[in-house]
């Protein structure tokens, strides 16, 4: 196979889109901050029709090897060697179903910024069977807190091509939509790699993490407890609390707004500690349709950027207790 063909086999937009965010211009190629020095102002470019890129702040460019003997500090020889590794190329054979595996392990990282809105798709319930229940990949989640019966409820696997801890997002009717994962490399900030990252394009966030799991709780309780993250949701479960579930950010967007309002039962708010919810609109707007609470730390009990669980059961039930009403 001859460095032509190589390079034909990945996309440089796919690969240079793992260590730097690009969005896509006017003119067809996408623009960001460079991957290969600090700046503030977006000089790097990929032109992704020419399979080309050019750092406008380092005066360099060329094709993906070249990408990679800079971004890496390695040479002609080494960067054509992890191409082939990136596609699993092995004695110039190209394995199709890897090819396959290596495209979604892609998305895992970094992608490159869109400029059009993609709708979720359902995905078969079946699509879990590929990933593994390995208690020892899951064992850092185990140490946490998180039970391995509270995992096998809510189908929380390991994906081993990736090293990612890995549960799928249900929409409202408890179909798969998507698959998150959480990286276990504790080097995934010197490598940019995100540490949590979803499998395909997320689209519109038209859902609430556990919802169709916790639904009969919820409807019981007449309470709904929202969290940020499944995390957090998970530990919640495994203490009993099972009327809870996740906005999957720092905010509630519209669709999640008009849910909850058409739902009509309490809806308390815990969300990590630096979050005002009263800066919110969609929950300022949110109180006019049904009995809104929120957790406010006034103790100071947790530390910044903590979950109201990350301090333990009698922490959190303290917070919720001393909840406020907007």
């Amino acid at each position: 196979m001859d460095v032509d063909e190589l390079l034909s086999k990945v996309d440089i937009l796919e690969y240079i889109s793992q260590y730097c965010e690009l969005t896509k211009q006017n003119d067809g190629e996408w623009w960001g901050l460079s991957p290969l020095k600090e700046e503030n102002t977006p000089s790097f470019s990929v032109n992704e029709e020419k399979q080309r890129f050019y750092d406008f702040s380092k005066g360099v460019g060329g094709n993906l090897i070249n990408f990679i003997m800079e971004y890496h500090h390695v040479n002609f020889v080494t960067a054509v060697n992890m191409i082939k590794a990136y596609a699993n190329i092995t004695d110039d054979m190209v394995s199709q179903k890897r090819l396959e595996t290596i495209k979604i392990a892609k998305k895992f990282q970094h992608k490159a910024v869109g400029v059009k809105e993609v709708q979720s798709n359902i995905v078969p319930n079946q699509y879990m069977n590929r990933f593994e229940f390995d208690k020892s990949k899951l064992k850092s989640w185990a140490d946490e807190g998180i039970s391995y019966d509270i995992m096998s409820r809510f189908d929380v696997k390991f994906d081993p091509l990736s090293n990612r801890i890995v549960f799928p997002i249900k929409d409202f009717e408890g179909n798969i939509i998507n698959i998150c994962g959480r990286t276990l490399d504790p080097d995934y900030k010197e490598k940019r790699l995100r540490k949590y990252t979803y499998f395909m394009p997320l689209g519109v966030l038209n859902t609430l993490y556990g919802f169709s799991d916790n639904r009969q709780e919820i409807e019981r309780k007449r309470e709904i407890i929202l969290f940020e993250g499944a995390k957090s949701v998970l530990l919640a479960n495994g203490w009993g609390i099972g009327n809870s579930c996740a906005v999957l950010t720092s905010h509630l967007n519209a669709h999640q707004f008009l849910f909850l309002a058409k739902l009509g039962v309490r809806v308390v708010f815990a969300l990590d500690k630096e979050i005002n919810v009263l800066q919110d609109s969609q929950i300022m707007k949110l109180s006019r349709y049904t009995t809104v609470e929120y957790i406010y730390d006034r103790n100071n009990l947790l530390k910044e950027k903590m979950s109201p669980v990350d301090n333990g059961q009698d922490i959190f039930m303290r917070l919720y207790n001393e909840r406020r009403r907007i």
